[in-house]
């Protein structure tokens, strides 16, 4: 048998000894937008995800303005969209290319800030995705507190919205997407608290460029805490990237994924 022939049976047949090619992975991203962001901001956001094309968004401190803009600009992109928006910085959103079997809204715990879950169906999958805010680090509790005493007021808040977080998907058997903006670096204590209960940092897997993602386009400063994470259990991650654009105050991030089995 001719070479060239060999080569188009073995492209269309493979070879006995060949792993089957892994499917196209799915892409995972997390923005916070920033509540005060004026249009023009809004539309740098818009920009990064419509160019990033993700088959999941997670939105944070998501307004009217920006849900509005969204539906506009990306609607008929992202279909199976929930979006709660709201003044200031409860806003959230979950965004997706794929049906969404469920979506609610919950406190998180011990707090009234909300997270906002879904069951997504990805080919032929179901996938829980849990889009959280914890605690701003110098969030006042009181008009008296200063910033030292609010820093470790919310960093204590925030492991306590970690450990609720954890204990309301301890029995979860399905994949799991975490993502969201933590307010704090990957190892603090809510963070941690993830870390112990199996899920994995997007960050951790092949390819990847992550970093600070606070502060973000917006300003002239230098991004110095990473504080915007993606993580997952009974996933694989690869290529996680920091976008360094848009039009808010943190930057987005994005990865992909797949389901391990």
């Amino acid at each position: 048998m001719h070479a060239p022939l060999l080569v188009v049976l073995h492209f269309l047949l493979g070879s006995s000894g060949d792993t089957p090619r892994p499917s196209k992975p799915f892409t995972a991203m997390t923005y916070n937008v920033l509540y005060d962001a004026p249009a023009e901001d809004i539309e740098k956001s818009l920009d990064v995800i419509e160019r990033e094309k993700p088959d999941i968004l997670c939105l944070r401190e998501l307004t009217p303005a920006f849900a509005t803009a969204f539906r506009k600009r990306l609607g008929k992109e992202l279909p199976h969209t929930v979006l709660m928006p709201r003044k200031g910085t409860w806003g959230v959103g979950i965004a997706s290319r794929h049906p969404l079997s469920r979506a609610e809204r919950f406190p998180e715990k011990p707090h009234r800030l909300p997270g906002l879950e879904a069951d997504v169906r990805l080919g032929g999958r179901e996938l829980g995705v849990v889009c959280v805010h914890l605690m701003a680090a110098g969030a006042k509790h009181k008009k008296s507190d200063g910033l030292l005493e609010s820093m470790e007021k919310n960093a204590e808040l925030r492991e306590k919205q970690g450990k609720a977080l954890m204990e309301r998907y301890a029995d979860e058997k399905k994949p799991l997407l975490l993502l969201g903006d933590m307010n704090e670096g990957r190892q603090a204590a809510a963070m941690k608290a993830f870390a112990a209960a199996g899920f994995i940092h997007s960050c951790d897997g092949p390819d990847s460029s992550c970093g600070p993602t606070w502060p973000g386009a917006n300003t002239a400063l230098p991004s110095v805490v990473e504080i915007d994470h993606i993580l997952g259990r009974g996933l694989t991650f690869s290529e996680a990237r920091v976008l360094r654009s848009g039009g808010s105050d943190h930057y987005p991030v994005r990865t992909f994924f797949h389901f391990e089995k």
